[in-house]
């Protein structure tokens, strides 16, 4: 459950000062230019822009169909008690409560479910403009946005505890936006980075890249952007059924693929963010570098090899921030911080 912190339980506390852990996290304290920086959810990159998905991009659909799936079985038993009731001639009303709790889980479900991934924005992405040397979250609130300077910013290696006393960690990159020494704002950037928090410094060392150097920076070629937010069945399936692998594709797909179909429905209800006019900026010149998001999650370039490049320069960075995933715990946890 931890995966789905700040969407669908434990929101993000602000009006607050930081925890001992989030001053230990914070990323000026580590030297991420000894990690391979790897994508964690760019879809766009240009000369002046960098632009990532919200973390929890890749979960939506999941509270939809947790609800929905939830609340018709709740309908489907609540009703047979009531035509078994009705059937009598008579209404019991010692069944009243009982039909109170099945009104009351409905309730439940689209408060605390199906209204977290119907009718809102697609996505809530980041971008991190250089030129200004500002970062714009997007909000989808009537303000639209949060400007903050690229350098007021407390980027640190996130992270949610576990729902069950057996689930491990979940790492993510958070932004903290500050004011007058409290935390304003929380914003997740990009894909989280699973039980790994060494995965969080290479994540965070594509971005550094970018704002220190530019495009020119960043590992393209061999990278590829992969992400894509186009609302195709297509890609539902992709990013939900062909996740889990090919050996367990086919014994997941009970689960993945009412998944893929929820995710499917899900997007078709919500709108795609809009930066608004404040933001948004021309097109660079064409003989400029731009790189924009696939049409298909995960539809790269196969030419030349070019595919292989990109999956031996993902697994063996991946493997290599993983392998600190020591040196990198004992330092967050250093001092006594649990």
């Amino acid at each position: 459950m931890s995966q789905f912190a700040g969407w669908l339980s434990s929101k993000y506390v602000v009006g607050r000062a930081p925890t001992a852990y989030e001053e230990n996290a914070d990323l000026g304290n580590f030297d991420s230019s000894g990690f391979t920086p790897v994508d964690r959810g760019i879809i766009r990159v240009d000369e002046a822009c960098l632009e990532y998905v919200d973390r929890h991009f890749l979960y939506r659909g999941w509270a939809a169909m947790g609800g929905a799936v939830g609340s018709v079985l709740a309908l489907i038993f609540g009703g047979a008690i009531l035509r078994s009731d009705l059937s009598d001639g008579a209404l019991d009303y010692g069944l009243v409560p009982f039909y109170l709790a099945i009104i009351a889980f409905l309730v439940f479900s689209y408060t605390f479910l199906i209204s977290k991934d119907v009718l809102r924005h697609q996505y809530y992405p980041s971008l991190f403009n250089r030129e200004e040397g500002v970062v714009y979250f997007f909000t989808g609130r009537d303000d639209g946005y949060v400007k903050v300077p690229w350098g007021d910013i407390k980027f640190i290696i996130g992270r949610d505890k576990p729902f069950g006393p057996d689930e491990g960690m979940t790492y993510d990159l958070k932004a903290l936006i500050m004011d007058g020494g409290k935390i304003s704002h929380v914003f997740a950037i990009g894909s989280d980075c699973g039980s790994s928090p060494a995965t969080v410094l290479a994540h965070w060392e594509m971005i550094r890249r970018f704002m220190e150097g530019g495009i020119g920076a960043l590992p393209f070629p061999p990278l590829q952007l992969y992400t894509s937010t186009i609302d195709s069945f297509r890609n539902a399936f992709v990013i939900h059924v062909s996740s889990a692998g090919r050996g367990l594709m086919w014994i997941a797909l009970p689960l993945t693929l009412p998944w893929a179909i929820f995710r499917y429905l899900v997007m078709k209800t919500c709108r795609r963010p809009v930066w608004p006019a404040a933001v948004a900026r021309q097109s660079p010149n064409t003989d400029s570098r731009v790189l924009r998001a696939p049409p298909v999650y995960g539809g790269v370039d196969r030419s030349h090899g070019k595919d292989d490049l990109l999956a031996s320069y993902w697994i063996s960075s991946i493997q290599e921030a993983r392998s600190r995933d020591g040196e990198v715990k004992a330092q967050l946890c250093r001092e006594g911080v649990p």
